[in-house]
């Protein structure tokens, strides 16, 4: 996942911390590998991400729904809300529309 986005920006409280990250452009390997001719972000990467952004390792995923595309160049918010229980609810979202909405358990 090397140079596949950078971090703009940061929001850090107790219970709730924000990134906003771009994306780099169609040339990446990700987005060369799915799909050649319609680059997106794989689905499983906004899970990946979250998990790196907060410097964890995912156990469990409880729930994951993805309802928008992320392309190359997107800037893209990530609202990670910290549970109980090593729980963390993950909203991505994209000029104020949701991307994809997941739940996982780290260890």
């Amino acid at each position: 996942m090397k140079d596949l986005y950078n971090t703009l920006d940061s929001r850090v409280s107790d219970t709730l911390i924000e990134y906003e990250v771009q994306f780099t452009n169609e040339k990446h390997p990700i987005f060369q590998a799915h799909f050649p001719n319609n680059p997106l972000l794989p689905g499983f990467l906004h899970i990946d991400i979250a998990a790196l952004l907060l410097n964890k390792r995912v156990y469990k995923i409880i729930k994951a729904k993805f309802v928008q595309p992320i392309f190359p160049l997107d800037t893209i918010l990530f609202h990670i809300e910290k549970k109980e229980n090593n729980h963390y609810k993950i909203i991505t979202t994209k000029e104020n529309k949701k991307c994809s909405e997941c739940t996982f358990v780290t260890n």
